[in-house]
């Protein structure tokens, strides 16, 4: 029983990390996410002759629902279809400021703030959080404490987990 427990708050661990993993490179991997989807869906079309007006196949005639089968056989292969599912669902239900404090955190992991000691990334986006928020709003005090950027940032990841777990 105790080696099952293990197991399952190893999983939990694994998630967060591939969830972070995903929120934090979302755009990028977005896009070539999207870029690979296109190039699939795009070698199988049969080739249209301008001569006669159509192409030959031997699919139904219903071109807009074959292209829609196929993008779902597509997105049902990959798994990371429902991780970019799961963050682009997440970063619409967070409001403004927690979307501020998710760009400040990405771009802490393209400045590699991370490689300045375990948590170099909490002083980063500490810093670039309070410059945004004093930016956005009036009379605002935006710094928030280390322990507050950790624990907004476990949030994130375990919302986004959570969701990943309902879409499966």
């Amino acid at each position: 029983m105790e080696n099952n427990e293990q197991d399952i708050v190893e999983g939990m661990r694994e998630d967060r990390k591939v969830a972070e993993g995903y929120i934090l490179q979302y755009e990028d991997i977005q896009e070539r996410y999207d870029r690979q989807k296109a190039e699939w869906m795009e070698s199988g079309r049969p080739p249209v002759d301008t001569n006669t007006g159509g192409g030959k196949s031997n699919l139904p005639g219903h071109p807009v629902e074959s292209a829609a089968i196929k993008s779902a056989e597509y997105d049902a292969e990959h798994p990371e279809y429902l991780w970019l599912r799961a963050v682009g669902i997440a970063l619409r239900t967070f409001g403004e400021r927690k979307r501020i404090f998710i760009a400040c955190r990405q771009e802490a992991e393209r400045h590699n703030a991370g490689g300045r000691g375990r948590h170099g990334w909490v002083l980063y986006t500490q810093r670039r959080y309070s410059e945004e928020i004093e930016r956005r709003f009036i009379n605002v005090n935006g710094w928030m404490s280390d322990k507050t950027v950790r624990l907004w940032w476990q949030q994130i990841l375990e919302c986004i987990v959570e969701i990943h777990l309902r879409l499966k």
